[in-house]
């Protein structure tokens, strides 16, 4: 994801410079980029770039080892759902 990818530089670079404080700082910057920009997708009703969103997430979890990002992902995919079964709802009462 563009909107994100300056994170995952950062937090390569800081790797390979050996310094870990700053790379732990970078994933958890990566993370809030992720899930709050999901979340506004979302509540939005943009369902689809916040679905592209939460697996972009998910893959960056596992890349980087940032395990809380799971749980995160899992609330923005509640939301992606509300969402989903109130249009279903009011399409049914059309």
């Amino acid at each position: 994801m563009p909107i994100c990818g300056k994170w995952e530089k950062l937090i390569t670079w800081a790797e390979k410079e050996g310094n870990s404080a700053k790379a732990l700082e970078f994933r958890e910057k990566l993370a809030e980029c992720i899930v709050y920009t999901a979340m506004e997708k979302a509540r939005k009703g943009d369902l689809a770039e916040a679905e592209a969103l939460v697996k972009y997430g998910r893959e960056a979890a596992k890349k980087f080892g940032i395990e809380e990002l799971s749980f995160h992902l899992s609330l923005v995919e509640k939301e992606i759902e509300k969402k989903r079964e109130r249009r279903k709802a009011v399409a049914q009462t059309k």
